[in-house]
């Protein structure tokens, strides 16, 4: 068939069109990709959420798994964790923008954990504070290279693209306030619990706490870098503290202890089972086979985070050996 100069012409024009409209369309989709969609939450005057989903990291949700947050003084503002990647850190910034002009002077990482600390590039790289437990900035440095790889292997290199494991500026063992004007908000270290540096942080004005990783709500707590018994004592101390608000580092909203009792409980029930199953010469695998209590049956991704721990800690206790069983 024998098209005319006019048809050929139209034809052209068409798949130009057709072209890029299809840019367009990638374009729009790039502009999209990556976008955490951080909307601040106050929960109390002046005190501000960014919620994560209690979900397995993915390249869907870009690990956007964990909870952080920023209180808002008459000077300054402090954040607390720095979120999974470069990009969260940057878009945190952003979002805090949008609710005050006020700089943000200082950043505390609740512990070394990817989905709270691998975002703290976006801070340093303006001169902003950032501060960890020692303990917490040791484990970030020594382990952060290989899990930069595991999540970017998980969640891809999109949302990964410019995020390193960067140092806090400074380090701390110790309780310690920082005064944003007007607003005393306290740090205090729970060595050796969920980790080795785990820190709360307190804000006196609204009594609210952000427990990072000490607390899980609606979801099993996890236990790789774990001292159990001695988080179970860290919770009891929280449960006495005279807080209105918690913010754990997973899950909803706590407004009373008793949703800090129950995370406390999984952790009962996970390591006595373990250790009783561990002296009586059972088997990692064989220790997976137990009914987990009814309070614990609605917990999110509770069958891969149950036998997630149960290896967890038979390498431990194979390790360096397990306490007595006392059921």
């Amino acid at each position: 068939m024998h098209l005319g100069a006019k048809a050929i012409t139209s034809m052209r024009l068409f798949f130009m069109a057709v072209a890029v409209l299809w840019s367009a369309f990638w374009v729009s989709a790039a502009q999209g990709a990556g976008d955490y969609h951080l909307e601040p939450d106050e929960i109390a005057q002046g005190v501000y959420v960014f919620w994560g989903v209690n979900e397995p990291q993915t390249e869907a949700n870009g690990a956007r798994i964990a909870n952080d947050g920023f209180i808002v003084g008459d000077e300054a503002v402090l954040v607390v964790d720095t979120g999974s990647t470069r990009r969260y850190g940057d878009q945190m910034l952003a979002a805090i923008a949008t609710v005050t002009d006020l700089p943000v002077r200082h950043v505390v990482v609740t512990h070394h954990h990817f989905d709270h600390a691998f975002g703290i590039s976006a801070f340093t790289d303006r001169d902003i504070e950032v501060v960890m437990h020692e303990e917490a900035a040791r484990l970030h440095a020594f382990e952060g290279e290989e899990i930069l790889g595991l999540v970017t292997d998980l969640i891809g290199p999109e949302w990964m693209e410019g995020t390193t494991i960067a140092r806090p500026t400074r380090t701390i063992t110790e309780p310690e306030e920082f005064d944003l004007g007007g607003r005393i908000v306290s740090v205090t270290p729970f060595p050796n619990g969920h980790t080795p540096g785990d820190m709360a942080i307190t804000d006196k004005a609204t009594r609210t706490v952000f427990a990072g990783d000490l607390v899980f709500i609606g979801r099993p707590s996890t236990v790789p870098h774990a001292d159990v018994p001695n988080w179970q004592k860290h919770l009891d101390t929280l449960m006495e503290w005279d807080w209105q608000n918690l913010i754990p580092g997973h899950g909803a909203l706590v407004t009373a202890p008793d949703a800090v009792r129950d995370a406390k409980d999984y952790l009962v029930f996970l390591f006595d089972h373990t250790v009783c199953a561990f002296q009586m010469g059972d088997t990692a695998v064989e220790a997976l086979m137990v009914d987990i209590p009814e309070q614990h049956q609605d917990l999110a991704m509770l069958e891969t985070e149950f036998q997630r721990s149960v290896f967890q800690l038979f390498r431990k206790y194979e390790a360096s050996g397990a306490p007595p069983c006392e059921q």
